[in-house]
């Protein structure tokens, strides 16, 4: 819960009139001087949408989740990474600090459900166990989702999440937002063109595809000759780095290559 405070002092002989949109008002004729406190509550930030996604590179069938790797930790960026091409995002998220189970940034993206133009789109951190949550867990954890402002409660959107070198996908389906119960793109069932745009894993575990280096939607010849420019590089938050272990080495190749030639559905390429 989010609380506006103002203490408003009047002075002698004054007219005040007060209102808080859309429903507090105050009106008041003094003499004298007074003090008035005014609390306004329920000033959110938004509405809360709710997801989960895996990522191939980091996803872990034995434990049925995503490891975080300390080294990678140490050198996730504290201000969200997708100012740059092809995004273009210019949002301010940042962290003051890495929580222990961060993977690492993703974009969430809603999209309107008649035309699927985007509406809004916000980065997010990613945690090991697969949720997706707002840069304010930090330093409130009680949050489990991450918040939109562009959005109208109670009305459907479609759902999209990126991740800067893994295969984007597209919600299947709409979900009426703010949503209770994650949209699961572990899920082949709740993403647009099925388990062909994911990688599978035992259990009916799906995960986004490993491998799109420039971020595009397409898998090809582009991304392994960026992965080939980063070969043996280490200690950086390297586009190559499939994995995301840190280093770019032959994992990461072994990771791109049965991924090479799949493409993204239109909804998600630039």
């Amino acid at each position: 819960m989010f609380y506006l405070q103002r203490v408003i002092t009047l002075a002698a002989c004054c007219l005040l009139v007060l209102q808080v949109s859309p429903k507090l008002q105050a009106q008041t004729a003094c003499i004298g001087s007074y003090t008035l406190n005014v609390t306004v509550n329920n000033c959110s930030p938004g509405e809360l949408v709710k997801v989960k996604m895996y990522l191939q590179g980091k996803y872990s069938a034995a434990s049925g989740q995503m490891q975080v790797t300390s080294q990678f930790l140490n050198i996730i960026p504290l201000s969200q990474p997708y100012n740059g091409a092809p995004w273009n995002y210019t949002g301010t998220e940042s962290i003051a600090t890495r929580p222990a189970q961060l993977i690492d940034w993703v974009l969430v993206q809603v999209f309107n459900p008649g035309s699927q133009s985007l509406v809004e789109t916000k980065a997010a951190l990613l945690l090991n166990n697969g949720n997706v949550v707002d840069a304010l867990w930090v330093t409130d954890n009680t949050i489990s989702g991450v918040y939109f402002s562009n959005i109208t409660a109670n009305s459907p959107y479609y759902i999209a999440v990126r991740h800067r070198n893994h295969l984007a996908v597209f919600g299947q389906n709409t979900v009426v937002l703010p949503n209770t119960a994650s949209y699961d793109f572990s899920n082949s069932a709740n993403v647009l063109g099925g388990s062909g745009q994911l990688a599978s894993f035992p259990g009916s575990v799906f995960a986004l595809l490993a491998g799109d280096y420039d971020s595009n939607g397409i898998i090809s010849v582009t991304d392994y000759n960026g992965y080939s420019a980063q070969s043996s590089q280490f200690n950086q938050y390297l586009d190559s780095d499939f994995n995301l272990d840190y280093a770019n080495t032959v994992a990461d190749f072994n990771l791109y290559q049965p991924n090479a030639s799949k493409i993204g559905v239109p909804q998600i390429r630039y």
